[in-house]
Parts: structure tokens; C-alpha cells; sequence
């Protein structure tokens, strides 16, 4: 297993399109694992969130420490990052191509929605499928580096494009956030732990997950078609028998249309006719659909259209 080791954040001249300054080490390694051992320990990310460690609790049970970002107090921008040396660095010619994390939805159930997102300051990508951890336990995470589709280009100075970016990360992020996505996360009162963030390779056999690293949230497919004028399906898998719950939540949060299945694993799908819980039409606007059990969820942006 792989620890971290840090170094500061190296500078950016300002020198137009190749402002990046290479990195003075390898980059990053397929099969690094960060498990924040020992209370205190968070592993060297940081960011606008309350950052703490208890020590005990984490994917390992009893004894295995963990990263909790937390606004408690008051709402805020739920998020944190890293740019030390086990994340910066050329990660297309390292083969990492895959990130994997467990979350925990620490404390109330808090309506979250976590993701990641890599690049560098003048070239940053966030990924669109937003994670739902369930509430009080933990659950793993998987985002697929390889289409650039799947995320929002939130960051474009460079002039250069997606696979650039991960040819230069100087820093990646674990943020809450909804849709429509922009540089700064949404604000919210809550807390998430963080626990087991991999860096891996789709061409590597990883195995089965460990023991300990709790049940599989419910996977939500990309929503289609979207944007859409009528009805849009949306494809899901569950990994267990609890009923699936389904919501669609407008920009501001409202949940406009709700549905709950009864539990049975396999891919399933869902179709939503554009209508509410009473029937009406919804308007044209930036939408998003959550599909989760008690193991946890997925969420994805979707856009309706006159």
C-alpha cells in the first residue's frame, strides 16, 4: 500500500496557454491507496470545509481513521482538495484512469451530492455523476476517467481540452455540489466522511471490493435523451432488495416528481413523462434525477427543453 507524502503546491506563471510548470516527481501511481490512518490524519487536503479525523469508524471498522468535511454551525461550501504529490502529475501516461472513494453520509440523513473533479487552475473538469452516500454506513464509488462527456468543463483559460488537463493535474477535489455546475460548489449544512480514495487503471484487475467496504449504492445511467422535450428514461441498476427511491429535483431544490419501486436487483428502468406529482408540465430548465436505497445512491444532471 501507498502513503502519502506531501510537498507545497507548485506555482503557476502566468504565461498564457503553458502556464504549468512540470512536476518534480513521477505523478501519480496506479494501486495508491489513501486510508487516513490515526486520529487527526487528513492526509493533507484541505479547502473552505471543517477537516477532522476521529480515528475510528472508518471502511475498516474500530481503529481505522477517516476524513470527515463538515459545515455543522451554519451552511457552507462543502468540499476539500489535494494537491500533493501522490495526485499531481501526468495521469494519462501513469495509466490512471479510474478514481474509487468511499462515502459516508455522517450524522442526519443530509441530502448530499459528492463529486470529483481534476485538473489544474487554469483547466478544470468536474465529473457529472453525483454520488449519494448512505446514511450511516459506508459505500464505494467509482468514476470513470476515460470520456470527457461524462464531465463539465468548469474551468477554461488554457485553451486546451480534457485530456490536457489530466496531462497536467496540479490538484484534485471532493466537493458537494448540483446541477447546473460552475467553479464554486453549492453551499449546505452537513457532513461526509471520506475513506479509501484509489487510484487504479481500467486495465488492472482490481478484485472484489473489502471486506468492510459495505453494500453497492444503487448506479444510475446518463439520462436519454437529454436534453429532452417529452418523456426521458432513465437507467439504473440495484445491487440488493431494498426499494429504490426516484426523485426529480428542479435548480432550486424542489422535488418536482417522486416515485418509489419495490426492491430487486438487476438493471431496471424508469421513465418520467416531464410531469409532476400533480400532473402539470414541468418548465424548461435544469433538472436533476436521484435513484438511491438504503445502501446509497447516484444522481445525474438532465435538462428539459420548450
Amino acid at each position: 500500500m501507498f502513503r502519502n507524502s506531501r510537498i507545497p503546491a507548485l506555482a503557476l506563471a502566468a504565461l498564457g496557454p503553458f502556464v504549468l510548470v512540470p512536476p518534480a516527481h513521477a505523478g501519480p501511481t496506479v494501486g495508491f491507496i489513501e486510508s487516513f490512518p490515526g486520529a487527526g490524519n487528513t492526509g493533507g487536503w484541505d479547502g473552505g470545509s471543517n477537516l477532522s479525523n476521529p480515528g475510528t469508524g472508518g471502511v475498516g471498522g474500530a481503529g481505522d481513521g477517516y476524513l470527515v468535511m463538515a459545515h455543522t454551525e451554519f451552511a457552507g461550501r462543502l468540499g476539500t482538495r489535494n494537491l500533493g504529490t501522490d495526485y499531481i502529475g501526468d495521469w494519462l501516461a501513469a495509466g490512471a484512469d479510474r478514481v474509487r472513494f468511499s462515502l459516508n453520509d455522517v450524522g442526519a440523513d443530509q441530502n448530499l451530492e459528492i463529486h470529483f473533479a481534476i485538473g489544474n487552475v487554469e483547466n478544470f473538469w468536474h465529473c457529472n455523476l453525483a454520488f449519494i452516500p448512505p446514511n450511516g454506513a459506508w459505500a464505494e464509488f467509482t468514476v470513470d476517467l476515460r470520456d470527457s462527456a461524462n464531465f463539465t468543463h468548469i474551468i477554461a483559460n488554457d485553451g486546451f481540452g480534457y485530456r490536457f488537463a489530466l496531462a497536467h493535474v496540479d490538484r484534485v477535489l471532493i466537493r458537494h455540489d448540483v446541477a447546473p455546475y460552475v467553479q464554486t460548489p453549492n453551499s449546505i449544512l452537513g457532513q461526509v466522511g471520506i475513506d479509501d480514495f484509489k487510484i487504479e487503471s481500467t486495465t488492472v484487475d482490481v478484485g472484489d471490493p473489502p471486506p468492510g467496504s459495505g453494500r453497492r449504492a444503487v448506479a444510475l445511467a446518463a439520462p436519454f435523451p437529454n436534453p429532452a422535450r417529452g418523456a426521458t428514461t432513465f437507467a439504473f441498476e440495484a445491487f440488493d432488495d431494498a426499494p429504490v427511491s426516484l426523485a426529480i429535483v428542479d435548480a432550486r431544490g424542489r422535488i418536482v416528481r417522486a416515485e418509489t419501486l419495490p426492491g430487486a436487483p438487476g438493471l431496471r428502468r424508469w421513465t418520467w413523462d416531464g410531469r409532476d406529482d400533480a400532473g402539470r408540465t414541468t418548465a424548461a430548465g435544469v433538472y436533476r434525477v436521484r435513484a438511491w436505497g438504503p445502501a446509497g445512491g447516484t444522481s445525474r444532471p438532465l435538462v428539459r427543453i420548450d
